[in-house]
């Protein structure tokens, strides 16, 4: 109704995400701008069975482009509500869905969400690193990046130069925990939770991963789990209220501790626990310390999703900007010294390269 009558409109992404193609073609021939506080979740797995999808294929229920787009060919399958594959159908209706390999779903936004507006300004960091720019390069998405400078009383936008970002002196205002005293080789909370002996180097690229986390001790999580609350205790003593962290959310409730919180009935205002992609809250602008226990990686079936369709995925920088963000939740983003346990070696190594401008 707002488009009808040629409203600006604000909604959330979550509601961005469920327009229509009948909406998104009104929107199109009203001439709209689109402005995008930060990016949008543009891909999601589909719970169906592969011997479902299989079954649907068998039928000739579903027919497949060469880019893996899923097309419902029955218009009468899906009248009744209760229909089983309905939800399948709309998706594929809407052009939301694409197949991975003959063994999975995944509703994808409809590219057109993007091509109906006149323009399109998406406001993020580290574009390259996101999967909205994997989903642009899939769907071969034409887009510029600037940089954003303030200029007298306003902020202009102008050709994009990372070099004139404050990335060492924002970097030299994190206390980052790190513990080589006493000749040792080693940093002890930053490599102690792993009681496997004689690690390669690709081992330790994958301390802290998600599947690491599967096939963790108990012991090791026992010592992670004291790994932060030492931290937070002894090391950068700070107020419950003053502190902000993450893990993989499966283990929070293992590795919560007195200081780091976690509330078991996801009730985020009785804890002090944040998603580690965690974007565009300001909650946190007060707190002095932050725990982030998890070493960033693509789903892989997430991955394979782009790559096989020739699109190149840069984890690296994925898994920097995540952190970035994170950090940036606390009060770094008003310029005051922030103290960071990260013991991910790999965390711990982008972030010293991003500084650096090396990524």
């Amino acid at each position: 109704m707002l488009v009808e009558l040629d409203k600006s409109i604000v909604t959330t992404h979550e509601l961005f995400k469920r327009i229509d193609s009948e909406t998104l073609d009104d929107i199109e021939a009203a001439g709209y701008t689109l402005i995008m506080d930060e990016v949008a979740n543009v891909l999601e797995p589909v719970t169906i069975s592969e011997e479902d999808i299989g079954y649907l294929r068998k039928l000739n229920a579903i027919e497949i482009d060469e880019l893996g787009k899923v097309t419902w060919l029955d218009d009468n399958y899906g009248v009744d509500k209760n229909s089983r594959y309905r939800d399948i159908k709309i998706m594929a209706d809407n052009d939301n869905l694409f197949i991975l390999k003959e063994k999975a779903f995944y509703w994808t936004m409809n590219v057109k969400a993007f091509e109906v507006f006149d323009e399109v300004y998406i406001l993020t960091y580290l574009f390259d690193g996101q999967v909205q720019k994997n989903y642009y390069d899939m769907h071969n998405v034409e887009h510029i990046k600037h940089s954003v400078q303030k200029v007298g009383s306003r902020y202009e936008l102008l050709e994009y130069n990372p070099i004139i970002e404050p990335r060492k002196e924002l970097f030299n205002k994190l206390n980052i925990y790190e513990d080589y005293q006493n000749g040792r080789s080693v940093s002890k909370m930053n490599s102690n939770y792993d009681s496997r002996e004689n690690l390669t180097a690709k081992q330790r690229n994958f301390q802290l991963s998600s599947t690491w986390f599967d096939n963790a001790s108990e012991k090791d999580l026992k010592q992670l789990k004291n790994n932060a609350n030492n931290f937070l205790r002894n090391i950068y003593p700070t107020d419950n209220s003053k502190i902000f962290w993450t893990t993989k959310k499966k283990f929070a409730p293992v590795l919560k501790n007195p200081k780091c919180k976690y509330h078991k009935k996801d009730d985020r205002s009785k804890d002090n626990f944040v998603s580690f992609n965690a974007r565009s809250t300001n909650d946190y602008a007060d707190c002095e310390s932050m725990i982030y226990i998890y070493n960033r990686f693509m789903n892989p079936n997430d991955k394979q999703f782009f790559t096989t369709r020739n699109v190149t995925v840069d984890e690296d920088l994925l898994a920097v900007s995540d952190l970035i963000q994170f950090i940036f939740r606390g009060c770094i983003r008003n310029n005051e010294a922030m103290n960071c346990y990260i013991p991910s070696e790999r965390m711990r190594t982008l972030l010293k390269k991003w500084s650096e401008f090396e990524i």
